[in-house]
C-alpha cells in the first residue's frame, strides 16, 4: 500500500506527494548517491543546433534515469529551485526531493528553506537523515553538485531568492560534510560540475574527508559533466571511484568536443596522493592569494601561467583531459597543468 501525504499549511516547510512504508526486512545499500541540482538561477544555453536547453532540467532527467538503475543503491536527488512567496505573502515549496532504494521510488516530496539565512545545505542535510536508508553495510558514498561556480568567498546572491544564503568554497565544504553519518566516513568521489573549481583551494578544503574529485579547473560552458557512468557499479561492482570518475571524464569530454569550439578542460585529482604535497600547494596558494591584482571575477587561467607554479610538483595525482580552443591567442597552447587559478592583471604581475 502506498501513503500518499500532503501538507499543505503554511507553517510546513515540507509536502510529501510520495512515500512508500518501511519494509519489514532489511535493505542492502551498498552505495549512496547524493545530486544536488541548483537551479535558483539562468541555466539557459543553446546546444549544437541552436536550441534553446534549461541546462539543469537535463541534468534531472539524467539523475533520475540513473536513479532507477541504481538496484544495488540508494540515490538522493536535491532539485533547488527558486522559492518566490504566492502573491508575495504566502511561502511556497518550490524545492523537489527524490529519494530511491534499490531502483524504486520511496519518497517524493516539496520543501523549502524556513531559515533564509541558514548554513548551504543545512536542510537538505536534515531531509537526507530523515529518509534515508539505513543499512549496516560499509557503503560507498558519492555527492554530485551541479550550478555555477562556487566562489572562495563571500558567496552572497549565489541563490536568485535566496540571497542570505552563503554559497563559497568553505560553506559548500561544510555543508557536503553533514551527509557523512559518521566521522569515519568518507566520500568515495565528489564531483563538481561548475566553472572553475578545479583549484588549490577547493582541493585543500575536500583533501580531509574525499577521495576523488572530478572538476574543471577553468569555464565549463553551461555545459554539465555526465554522470550516467554511476550504472557501472551495478554492471562491475569492484569497480574503483576513480574509474568511474574517469569514465564520466572520457564520456563529457568526447561529448563536448563535438558540441563547443571553446576550450575544454576536465580534471580527476585523487586526493590521497595530492595530500601526500599538501603543504606546498597551500603555500603556493597563500602566496598567490596575496596578489593585489587577481581577478576574481574572471573566469581561471591555468595556473601554470603562474611564475612560482611548479608543474612537476603538482602533477601527481592528477589525471586532465583537455583540448584548447579552435581560435584565439590561446588555440596554440597544447597541454594543461589540471589547475585553474584567477588571472593576474596584466602588467601588474611582479613575481
Amino acid at each position: 500500500m502506498l501513503i500518499i501525504g500532503s501538507f499543505l499549511s503554511g507553517c510546513s516547510t515540507t509536502s510529501e506527494l510520495f512515500r512508500e512504508p518501511p519494509k519489514d526486512e532489511a535493505v542492502n545499500v551498498e552505495y549512496s548517491v547524493i545530486y544536488y541540482i541548483h537551479a535558483d538561477a539562468d541555466y539557459l544555453y543553446h546546444d549544437a543546433d541552436g536550441e534553446p536547453v534549461q541546462g539543469n532540467s537535463q541534468v534531472l532527467d539524467t539523475a533520475l534515469r540513473v536513479a532507477t538503475e541504481a538496484s544495488s543503491g540508494q540515490v538522493f536527488i536535491f532539485y533547488q529551485q527558486s522559492e518566490k512567496k504566492f502573491m508575495g505573502l504566502f511561502p511556497r515549496k518550490k524545492s523537489k526531493l527524490y529519494h530511491f532504494t534499490n531502483g524504486e521510488l520511496t519518497t517524493q516530496l516539496k520543501y523549502r528553506h524556513s531559515d533564509k539565512g541558514e548554513d548551504f545545505l543545512a536542510t537538505e542535510a536534515m531531509l537526507y537523515e530523515q529518509y534515508r536508508t539505513h543499512s549496516g553495510n560499509d557503503q560507498r558514498n558519492y555527492f554530485l553538485y551541479f550550478g555555477h561556480e562556487i566562489p572562495d568567498d563571500e558567496g552572497i546572491n549565489y541563490h536568485r531568492t535566496l540571497p542570505d544564503i552563503a554559497v563559497n568554497t568553505r560553506s559548500f565544504s561544510e555543508g557536503i560534510q553533514k551527509f557523512l553519518v559518521t566521522d569515519e566516513q568518507r566520500f568515495d568521489l565528489v564531483v563538481l560540475s561548475t566553472c572553475n573549481n578545479g583549484t588549490p583551494v577547493m582541493a585543500d578544503h575536500l583533501i580531509p574527508f574525499t577521495d576523488i574529485l572530478l572538476a574543471s579547473p577553468q569555464n565549463l560552458h553551461l555545459s554539465h559533466i555526465d554522470s550516467k557512468s554511476l550504472d557501472l557499479m551495478e554492471s562491475d561492482p569492484g569497480i574503483s571511484s576513480i574509474q568511474i570518475a574517469h569514465s564520466m571524464a572520457d564520456q563529457t569530454f568526447q561529448r563536448m568536443q563535438n558540441e563547443i569550439q571553446t576550450a575544454i578542460t576536465l580534471t580527476v585529482y585523487d586526493l590521497e596522493m595530492v595530500q601526500e604535497y599538501k603543504n606546498l600547494l597551500y603555500d603556493f596558494t597563500s602566496k598567490y592569494e596575496a596578489l593585489d591584482s587577481l581577478q576574481y571575477f574572471s573566469d581561471n587561467v591555468d595556473c601554470n601561467q603562474v611564475e612560482f607554479f611548479n608543474d612537476q610538483t603538482f602533477k601527481k595525482g592528477v589525471k586532465t583531459w583537455y583540448t584548447p580552443a579552435r581560435f584565439g591567442r590561446r588555440s596554440l597552447t597544447p597541454s594543461h597543468s589540471g589547475w585553474g587559478c584567477k588571472p593576474v592583471i596584466e602588467n601588474e604581475q611582479d613575481l
